[in-house]
């Protein structure tokens, strides 16, 4: 037991974690906490630290673990936001906090937290930080302990859809872990939640029906949901926000009191479409702002990305000063290019000597997670709630004389109901905000504009509450979308994660509402995808390729599912796009395409190798998938989704990772000058990798492939520039490219020419049988100077029984079941249930001694199988090598489909029928159910294929017990849907799914240890 922490340190750990110390509401909301208090909703205007909460929850959790005993502060805290960000301010806090708790000297407060929490995830980590963002394979098993502390920063649809066992971009038998991680002995703070009503609901409704477990340790784990807004809502919770003592305080009441002054700017008249209104507003408004500002920095906020962008190209046109673009819906690429590049500026502060001032032009992007502070606003009028959160980053420390901000009207009276992501609501907010504030509507008046600035309307969040008297709130924020109940038929239905039912119900309503915009897909633009006649594509060798170079989630971006629609359909409508997740925006269906309309663009749905199709029609583009794109049909550049057809061709970012191993790289001409911006270096390109093609193929073993892939790696690099002043913006790009180049030359002191991509000696690649030139370099695990995570074994292989080397079934069942009890225990399960866990983990495996998978494991050689000493639950084959796999399991007679843990089931039920001591007193349907669900399947019923050949097979127990079962029992077991129903409501469905969790991943930890 770690020494005790008492809430009188709370002050000390911020203070040594930060360098300041909390505001009075954070310490009043630690105590309520730790008086009994179910976390209570927040109250609490923007810049007063919201994301304190993540500090309070860590500190809280480390004081119950130094304590001992019950423990009712949430393992995991998930941030969900509903904003594409930029940067995300809680993920960079809780970083920073995981960080300091990592290096903390011993003995100091930090150190003594970072010790309690350490001890409670029972490894060196005492907590890990986790950003789930959209994509492809981003992280399968985010957290490797279920017992681990861990803060997890997420977007609605991705915490979302894994709280409903439904997760985005998460194979079926992965999905009960994540729904047990996200939905069992889980915080979820949801920033700004009057913006995501949809998900405060459900998740609340999840949680009433988890609290509903007969078990009430189990009722009591259920999801904790804390609101953070600054809009109250009338769910009756209690919420706690600022009072006298913050508005007392040197700190927080100078923000509570910034004189953020308001204008109004009626320029609906003064263009054909509110876009180009809005830049002509914005161009008056900066021009008036720029001689009265304090600090060289103003935002320019626009509700679409069209709005953004004509501001934008009318503001970038000047040579008075900078211009920055901001929007949300952007590659990790690019994203990061900004937060290193020119948005770092504004990150840090900008200098007040600045020589030319900053304008940083926006989406609703800047909304939520930027923590920036800009000295003048102009934004386009909105709906009340989202005119307050853009009102926040001006002047957010309250160090100004002056803050002022002009709000611009873009539409006009005709029919309020059409303005984009607001509607009516953006109309009333106008008209009662007009009612106080000064409003100018005369083209060209900057002058009069300026004078009005300094007696505009004060707004700060201490005048909020006079101006809000007597006024109806309802009619000024968005209409609350309708909100599907999750009814208990719902939630069976989605718990059944293998089999699904068909048809199954999805998601998209219950996070965002059934008046919301259907989920996004995650587009990906590839520029090595060739069209025959430059129209059909070749989709075999479009799937081939991807299958050889996989996609990440940091070229991935995403974008709702009509707007990809209309896109492909070359139809679009920019006005009418905000940068919301989830935001109201009817979908309106492609019209009808006419002889004279070209076809739809070419697009591959793709879900993994071996499961893609061509998207052929707009009904095959479908929520949550991922959809990859030639680079050549545009849609995005720099500054993210463009949602616009043209011949700029699109970075192909498929080689540059930024989450896990860089595997392939690929010398295509096409891929390179997507790069580099130099398409008149192409055929120079290609001349270089027929010459290397030519050498390779050659036949003459004189000249070894390394003498050929280096001449070649030296020749494009020499082509490629080399005096990059800065890697940032699309330079960023050229300079990965270069770096990598350099270190796959010199860190790979072998290349082999084959077509296998299995690990060892680099290989080569050559695909020129399409007769286009090109190769892709397949390094070595660990080459010098490159990064490389080799991935443990998971479990969604066809036995997942391949480890680098022969593991013992005793032994592997013995360390799993060990590890299983030891997860239990650390996360503070009951007794019964750790020594359930331990029992199946010791027996989930024990099917693995038929004769013909003991065979498969021997690669086939069933005289060696006989041979053996002791069965093997791990065969020492190649994980990477799936056909080495397939031909063992064809030679050694196991038929494809089979499942080794029904056999285990099987087994473990006769032994439990005949009520070993060890098990007295236990849940049995619950070991039954753990080892048959062990690799995510039998949720409720495992795959109905049953063994053509059945034999005995004899199993050992954990109490030394041979029993013997037919391998005929194989199959389906009929009693899987009862039992599972009644695990079910005893242990709630996030409990049942996180007992399995604790099996399953105690199995993988153990595997990838070699144990």
């Amino acid at each position: 037991m770690s020494d005790p922490i008492g809430l009188h340190e709370f002050p000390a750990f911020v203070h040594e974690a930060f360098g300041y110390f909390p505001f009075p509401w954070q310490e009043a909301y630690l105590r309520a906490v730790a008086a009994g208090a179910d976390w209570p909703d927040l109250d609490v205007p923007t810049a007063l630290g919201k994301t304190s909460l993540i500090d309070i929850w860590a500190f809280l959790l480390a004081r119950q673990a130094a304590q001992g005993g019950d423990r009712t502060t949430p393992l995991r805290l998930f941030f969900a936001v509903d904003r594409r960000l930029v940067v995300d301010q809680a993920h960079e806090h809780a970083e920073r906090l995981a960080d300091v708790l990592g290096q903390a000297e011993p003995g100091s407060m930090c150190g003594r937290v970072a010790a309690a929490l350490s001890q409670l995830g029972g490894g060196d980590e005492p907590l890990s930080v986790v950003r789930m963002r959209g994509g492809v394979d981003w992280a399968a098993r985010w957290l490797r302990s279920p017992a681990q502390p861990a803060v997890v920063v997420s977007t609605v649809d991705q915490y979302g859809s894994r709280l409903l066992f439904r997760g985005y971009h998460t194979t079926p038998r992965m999905r009960p872990i994540d729904a047990a991680l996200t939905g069992f002995d889980a915080l979820l703070a949801l920033d700004e939640a009057h913006l995501s009503q949809a998900l405060l609901t459900t998740a609340r409704d999840c949680a009433a029906y988890q609290a509903t477990a007969t078990d009430p340790q189990f009722a009591a784990r259920a999801v904790k949901v804390v609101s953070l807004s600054a809009t109250a809502d009338d769910s009756g919770r209690t919420r706690l926000g600022v009072g006298p003592e913050d508005r007392a305080h040197p700190v927080a009441g100078r923000r509570l009191n910034a004189n953020r002054r308001v204008t109004l700017l009626d320029v609906s008249a003064w263009a054909k479409t509110p876009s180009e209104a809005f830049a002509h507003g914005a161009t008056t408004a900066v021009d008036a702002l720029l001689p009265i500002i304090e600090r060289p920095v103003i935002a320019v906020v626009a509700n679409t990305i069209a709005s953004a962008r004509s501001a934008f190209q009318a503001l970038s046109a000047r040579d008075d000063l900078d211009a920055l673009l901001l929007t949300g819906r952007c590659r990790d690429g690019e994203r990061t290019s900004l937060v290193e590049g020119p948005l770092s500026e504004l990150l840090n502060g900008v200098d007040p000597h600045r020589s030319r001032p900053l304008v940083v032009v926006a989406t609703q992007t800047i909304e939520v997670g930027l923590d920036v502070s800009v000295a003048g606003m102009c934004t386009e009028a909105a709906a009340w709630d989202a005119v307050l959160q853009r009102l926040g980053r001006l002047d957010r420390t309250g160090d100004l004389a002056l803050a002022p901000a002009v709000l611009v009207k873009t539409h006009a009276p005709d029919d309020v109901r059409t303005i984009p992501v607001y509607g009516e609501a953006a109309a009333h907010t106008w008209d009662w905000l007009a009612a106080d504030a000064i409003v100018l509507d005369q083209p060209g008046a900057t002058d009069e504009l300026q004078q009005a600035l300094a007696s505009g309307l004060l707004l700060n969040p201490s005048t909020l509450p006079e101006l809000r008297t007597g006024i109806d709130l309802s009619a000024l924020t968005a209409p609350s979308p309708r909100i599907p109940v999750v009814h208990r038929t719902v939630l069976d239905s989605w718990a059944r994660t293998d089999p699904a039912p068909v048809p199954d119900q999805v998601p998209a309503p219950f996070l965002h509402g059934l008046d919301t915009s259907s989920a996004d897909v995650q587009v990906l633009w590839r520029a090595d995808l060739p069209c025959q006649d430059g129209i059909t594509p070749p989709w075999e060798v479009w799937a081939a390729r991807l299958a050889q170079t996989p996609p990440h989630p940091g070229e991935t971006v995403a974008v709702p599912v009509h707007r990809l629609r209309r896109f492909l359909a070359r139809q679009t409508e920019a006005d009418a796009c905000g940068d919301l997740e989830g935001a109201p925006d009817p979908e309106q269906a492609p019209t009808k395409r006419s002889r004279t309309q070209p076809q739809q663009l070419p697009a591959l749905r793709w879900d993994g190798p071996g499961d893609w199709s061509p998207a052929l029609a707009p009904g095959d583009i479908r929520p949550g998938r991922t959809v990859v794109l030639p680079a050549t049909v545009g849609g995005h550049d720099a500054f993210g989704w463009t949602g616009v057809v043209s011949t700029a061709v699109v970075p192909d970012l498929g080689d540059f990772s930024l989450d896990q191993a860089l595997t392939t790289t690929r010398l295509d001409a096409d891929v390179i000058t997507s790069l580099t911006s130099r398409a008149d270096q192409a055929a120079m390109l290609r001349g270089l990798l027929g010459d290397a093609i030519g050498r390779l193929q050659s036949g003459d073993h004189q000249e070894p492939a390394t003498e050929v892939v280096r001449d070649l790696l030296t020749a494009v690099i020499d082509l490629l520039p080399s005096d990059l002043p800065e890697p940032t913006g699309a330079a960023r790009f050229t300079h990965c490219l270069l770096g990598r180049l350099v270190l796959l030359r010199g860190g790979v002191a072998q290349w082999d020419l084959s077509a296998s991509t299995r690990p060892g000696v680099g290989r080569v690649v050559i695909e020129a049988a399409s007769g286009e030139l090109r190769l892709t370099l397949v390094p070595p695990r660990v080459p010098n100077g490159l990064r490389e995570c080799i991935p443990g074994v998971g479990d969604e292989g066809a036995d997942s029984s391949s480890l680098t080397r022969l593991v013992g079934l005793a032994q592997h069942g013995k360390a799993v079941g060990a590890r299983a009890a030891e997860f239990a225990q650390r996360a503070g399960l009951p007794q019964p249930t750790i020594a359930a866990a331990e029992i199946a983990g010791q027996t989930h495996d024990c099917g693995k001694q038929h004769p013909r998978f003991q065979t498969m494991l021997c690669g086939g050689d069933a005289l060696l199988a006989e041979s053996l000493p002791e069965p093997l639950a791990k065969s020492g084959m190649d994980p990477a090598d799936l056909a080495g796999r397939r031909t063992a399991a064809r030679l050694a007679g196991w038929s494809p489909g089979l499942r080794h843990e029904a056999l285990s089931a099987a087994a473990v039920q006769k032994w439990l029928s005949s009520e070993p001591q060890m098990t007295a007193g236990l849940d049995t349907n619950l070991i039954t159910h753990l080892v048959a669900a062990h690799h995510g399947r039998g949720r409720p019923l495992l795959p109905p294929v049953t063994d053509p050949d059945p034999v005995e097979v004899e199993c050992t127990m954990p109490d030394g017990q041979q029993i013997t079962v037919t391998s005929a029992a194989m199959g389906v077991d009929w009693n899987g849907p009862d039992r599972f129903a009644e695990l079910m409501g005893q242990y709630g469905p996030w409990g049942t799914a996180m007992l399995e969790s604790i099996v399953r991943l105690a199995d993988m930890s153990v595997s990838e240890e070699g144990s």
